[in-house]
C-alpha cells in the first residue's frame, strides 16, 4: 500500500548510527506485513494441522511415484503416534530416529511431536560407535533405524540404553505393485524377539490405541539435531517448536507461494537445512513434498521433469553436478521457480555457469543463497531478487538481527569492516543437550541483553544490509559416506584421534576435492624421529576406524618433515589444501618426506 511505501521510505532516510545491528538497513527490503507479523506459538504438528485440515485430498508427499494425501498423512502420523504410545513412550521422552528421506521419518517426527515427545534425529549410517553414542547420550529407550544400519549395530545394541529397535525400510511406504515395478525385494532380516521389530509390526501393535494431542509449551524441545559445532565434537542441538516455526514463517513471509506447489528434498532429514526448510516447511505451506530416499545429482533433470519440481534447496556440489549432465540444455526445466543453495560457498564462476545452463533449460529465475547453521535451526539470512549480489549470502531474515564483532574485543564493527558474524533472533537453539559449557562459548549474552550466536564465520555487512562471508574461523568440510549421503566432516575431530598415536608430533587434516565424495579427508603428519612410517600409517588408520565414522577415516596419509605456518605461527592448513591437490606454487615451500597410503 501507499502507507507501507511511505514507511519504508521513512526507514531508509532514518539517521544511520553506522552499526548494522542498530540501523537494520535490511528491513527496507521487507514489507510492513512481514516486519509486524507475529510468530506462531504452537507445536509443529498443530501448525501442520491448522494449515492443511481443510484440504484432505491435496497431495502431501510424492514418494517413488506414490501420492500420499494430507488425509493419509494425518492418518499415518496418528498410526505412528499410537504405536509409540503402545510402546510406552511418555511426554518429553527422547526417541532416536535414524532414517533417510522416507515418509516414515516424517511420520515419526510429527507423531512424537503430537504426543509431546522429542525426536533425536541422527545420521542413519553414522558408524557403529557414533550411533551407539547417540543412543546413550539421550538415554533413548526406543529407537527407529534404517534397515541398512541393522547389521552395523545389531551385535552391540546391548551396550546401550535402547530396549526396543524399530527397523524401517524404504519399501515400507511402497505398494507391492511399486516394489515389483522398481524391481525391489524386501530385505529378510531376523527381527524375531523382543528387541528388534519391523515397522509394519510396530504399527500393527498400536492399532487399538487412542491418540490425543498433547498441548505443549512451544519453547520446549521438539527435536534434537546434531552438529559438530565449532570443535567437531558431536553435540545435540535442542531445537524448539518455536525455533522451527519461526524459521518457516520468516521464509513464508518473503517467498511468494501457494498451495500444492512442489518441492523436492535432495538432502536427508538428519540435516536441519533439509528437515526444516525442505520437509516441514513445504508441508506447512500445503505443498507437495517429493521424497527421494537416495538422491542422485546426475538425475536432477530427470527428477525435475518427471515431478514438475518448482522448489529446490540444495548445496553447491549438487548444483555444480548439473554442469556434467550430458545434453542437459535440451531438457525443459522451466517448472523451477525457487532455487537455493546453502551449506558452503560457491564460486562466482560456478554460480554463473549453473545459472547459464538453467537459463538454456527455460528457467526464468537464478540461484539464491543464504547463511545458516544447525544451531540457528537453519538459515539466518537469504537473498531475494533485489539482494542477490554475487558473493553475498543475502540479508538477515526479517525477524533476525546481525552484527559483525571484533575477534578480540567482541565490540560491534561498523559497515564493511571484517569480523566475526553474529546472529540474534527467534531461531537460536535452546542450547546444546547437557552441555552448558559449549553452549555458553557459542551463544553469548551481549550488552544489549540479547543472546547472540557467534557463527565462527568471518565477514562484513554493507550499508545495504547484505552479508559477505570472507572466511571461516572453524573448518568444516562437506563429504559423502558410503551411503552416498552428504554430511559434514570435522578436521579437528580427526586430528584429535590421530594425536592419540604416541609417534605423532603434528598433524593436520584437509579435504581433497573428489568427484565421487565431494571431498575426502587427507592427513599430513609429522612423526617423531626414527618412527616407522608404514607402521604409523597402519596404526593411525586403525585408530581412526575405531574412533570415527567411516566417512572421516583419512583416505590418504602424507608424511612431511615440517608444517607450513601462517604469520601468526599457526599451521597453515590452506597451504596444505593446495599441496593436497599438488598446486605447484607450494610444492617447493614445504620440506617433504612423502608416503601416501
Amino acid at each position: 500500500t501507499d502507507r507501507q511505501t511511505d514507511r519504508q521510505t521513512d526507514r531508509q532516510t532514518d539517521r544511520q548510527t553506522g552499526y548494522p545491528s542498530v540501523d537494520k538497513p535490511w528491513l527496507k527490503h521487507y514489507s510492513e506485513v512481514a516486519i509486524s507479523a507475529l510468530l506462531p506459538e504452537c507445536s509443529i504438528y498443530e501448525y501442520l494441522e491448522q494449515n492443511n485440515k481443510d484440504y484432505p485430498s491435496d497431495i502431501a508427499i510424492i514418494y517413488l511415484g506414490r501420492k500420499i494425501t494430507y488425509k493419509e498423512l494425518f492418518e499415518n502420523i496418528d498410526n505412528t503416534a499410537a504405536a509409540f504410545l503402545k510402546a510406552g513412550v511418555k511426554e518429553k521422552e527422547i526417541v532416536t530416529v535414524a532414517l533417510p528421506s522416507i515418509p516414515e521419518a516424517l511420520y515419526c517426527v510429527y507423531a512424537l511431536n503430537k504426543i509431546g515427545a522429542v525426536a533425536n534425529i541422527i545420521h542413519p549410517l553414522a558408524g557403529k560407535e557414533e550411533i551407539l553414542f547417540y543412543f546413550n547420550e539421550v538415554h533413548s529407550r526406543i529407537a527407529v533405524i534404517f534397515d541398512g544400519a541393522y547389521k552395523i549395530i545389531a551385535d552391540d545394541i546391548g551396550k546401550t540404553s535402547v530396549e526396543r529397535v524399530i527397523v524401517a525400510s524404504p519399501t515400507d511406504s511402497m505398494s507391492v505393485f511399486l516394489r515389483i515395478a522398481y524391481g525391489l525385494k524386501e530385505k529378510k532380516l531376523n527381527l524375531d524377539g523382543p528387541l528388534f521389530q519391523s515397522w509394519k509390526s510396530f504399527i500393527h501393535d498400536g492399532k487399538d490405541m487412542t491418540v490425543k494431542l498433547v498441548k505443549k509449551n512451544c519453547h520446549e524441545m521438539a527435536v534434537i539435531s546434531h552438529t559438530g559445532g565449532t570443535t567437531g565434537q558431536p553435540k545435540g542441538c535442542m531445537i524448539s517448536d518455536y525455533n522451527i516455526l519461526s524459521e518457516i514463517l520468516q521464509i513464508g513471509l518473503s517467498m511468494p507461494h501457494s498451495r500444492q506447489e512442489r518441492m523436492m528434498a535432495v538432502l536427508p532429514p538428519f540435516v536441519n537445512y533439509s528437515l526444516v526448510n525442505c520437509m516441514i516447511e513445504p508441508l506447512s505451506f500445503g505443498f507437495s513434498l517429493i521424497l527421494i530416499p537416495k538422491y542422485e545429482p546426475s538425475k536432477f533433470a530427470e527428477y525435475v521433469t518427471k515431478y514438475k519440481v518448482q522448489h529446490v534447496n540444495s548445496i553447491p556440489a549438487y548444483w555444480e553436478a548439473i554442469l556434467k549432465i550430458k545434453n542437459i540444455e535440451k531438457r525443459n526445466l522451466s517448472s523451477l521457480y525457487y532455487i537455493f543453495y546453502g551449506g558452503e560457498e560457491m564460486s562466482p564462476e560456478i554460480e554463473t555457469a549453473v545459472n547459464n545452463v538453467l537459463k538454456k533449460c527455460g528457467v526464468k529465475t537464478v540461484l539464491k543463497k543464504g547463511l545458516g547453521m544447525t544451531e540457528i535451526t537453519s538459515a539466518a539470512s537469504a537473498s531475494y531478487d533485489d539482494t542477490n549480489e554475487m558473493g553475498s549470502v543475502g540479508i538477515p531474515l526479517v525477524k533476525m538481527n546481525c552484527k559483525i564483532v571484533d575477534l578480540d574485543t567482541e565490540c560491534e564493527m561498523p559497515y564493511c569492516q571484517e569480523g566475526e558474524i553474529c546472529f540474534c533472533g527467534p531461531t537460536l537453539m535452546m542450547g546444546y543437550y547437557q552441555n552448558q559449557k559449549d553452549t555458553d562459548e557459542l551463544i553469548k549474552l551481549h550488552s544489549d541483553g540479547s543472546r547472540w550466536i557467534h557463527t565462527g564465520d568471518l565477514g562484513y555487512i554493507t550499508e545495504n544490509g547484505s552479508i559477505f562471508v570472507t572466511g571461516r574461523i572453524k573448518r568444516i568440510i562437506m563429504t559423502k559416506g558410503r551411503d552416498d549421503q552428504v554430511t559434514k566432516m570435522f578436521p579437528d575431530r580427526i586430528e584429535k584421534s590421530i594425536y592419540t598415536h604416541q609417534e605423532v608430533d603434528l598433524c593436520c587434516v584437509v579435504g581433497v576435492p573428489d568427484q565421487k565424495r565431494i571431498n575426502y579427508p587427507k592427513a599430513f603428519i609429522v612423526i617423531k624421529d626414527k618412527a616407522d612410517k608404514d607402521k604409523v600409517r597402519r596404526e593411525v588408520i586403525e585408530i581412526c576406524k575405531h574412533n570415527l565414522p567411516e566417512y572421516m577415516v583419512p583416505e590418504e596419509i602424507e608424511f612431511v618433515n615440517e608444517m607450513p605456518r601462517t604469520t601468526r605461527g599457526k599451521i597453515d592448513y590452506r597451504s596444505l589444501e593446495m599441496l593436497a591437490v599438488k598446486k605447484p606454487e607450494v610444492l617447493n615451500t614445504i620440506s617433504k618426506d612423502t608416503t601416501v597410503s
